[in-house]
């Protein structure tokens, strides 16, 4: 599983899913919190998975901020503040034992089953956190001259992925929380040894979209992190455009450098123009309202 973004219903309905298929280990890659109400929600069933089963935990890009801002505690994140808002909302909730296990993460990892080839895990590479193994990217073919193993998992595209490129594949589970192009469904895979090949089985999970708004909604994100929650709320109805993608935009129609400075009515203003430009549906014509 990745990417969970601190979206509950989400995570539960795949742990619920997974516990179906009867599986008996979890291998979490990073992103855990981020973009959605309770994080500590997710914590909680974190730990609660990690006392039932063997689990293997990745550290993400997002783990990397909660650190980063503990090392760095004169870093200004601000509620109101559409860049830094939900790293503010989520830093406040996290206590010193969950930054203390984010610290001791690995960024990747690789497992060895007798008789089975080797599994490189992490998040964004094995090499950077923030380091997409997306197939499309023109750094792809160099990357694979070093991979570790000759099977990769990771996540932090959000879209469920199987390539091989070099003879190394690369597979994406896709996003628990935050999924693109999955129809509003939750997004995770089972991996499976037999015979001494892994075989692999991506799920598609439905849960109560609404619930998770709802909960967002509870905790007022909009006021937190106006136009995050806008974009967040834009992916979860639609499966279209990430926060990434978003971002960018923003940035280069207002020419800014340093998202944190930009204004609120800039977030809007290109919030709006990118919708008319990507003729994308409006997120309260799906069905939900705030």
């Amino acid at each position: 599983m990745a990417d969970i973004h601190s979206n509950f219903p989400a995570f539960q309905a795949c742990l619920q899913a997974a516990e179906e298929h009867q599986c008996t280990a979890f291998i979490f890659l990073g992103d855990y919190l981020g973009d959605m109400a309770f994080p500590q929600r997710t914590l909680e069933r974190m730990w609660e998975i990690r006392r039932r089963y063997p689990c293997i935990f990745i550290r993400g890009n997002k783990e990397d901020y909660w650190i980063h801002h503990r090392q760095h505690p004169e870093e200004v994140w601000e509620y109101g503040n559409s860049a830094t808002g939900m790293l503010r909302y989520n830093s406040d909730r996290l206590r010193g034992a969950d930054l203390d296990f984010f610290e001791q993460l690995p960024i990747s990892r690789v497992i060895r089953h007798d008789g089975y080839p080797d599994i490189a895990l992490c998040h964004g590479s094995p090499f950077a956190v923030r380091e997409s193994l997306r197939p499309d990217y023109g750094y792809i073919d160099d990357l694979m001259e070093r991979m570790p193993a000759g099977l990769v998992l990771c996540g932090h595209f959000h879209i469920q992925t199987d390539y091989t490129r070099k003879g190394v594949r690369v597979i994406n589970p896709g996003s628990v929380g935050v999924p693109l192009g999955s129809r509003g469904k939750a997004q995770f895979m089972i991996l499976e040894g037999k015979e001494g090949a892994w075989k692999t089985e991506f799920l598609s999970v439905p849960y109560d979209i609404r619930e998770t708004i709802r909960q967002m909604d509870e905790e007022r994100l909009y006021e937190t992190a106006p136009g995050w929650y806008r974009v967040t709320r834009h992916v979860l109805l639609t499966g279209r455009v990430s926060h990434a993608q978003a971002l960018r935009y923003v940035m280069k129609r207002c020419g800014a450098s340093e998202p944190a400075a930009l204004p609120e009515t800039a977030w809007q203003e290109a919030i709006d123009a990118m919708e008319e430009e990507m003729h994308l549906p409006e997120a309260e014509q799906q069905g939900e309202e705030r």
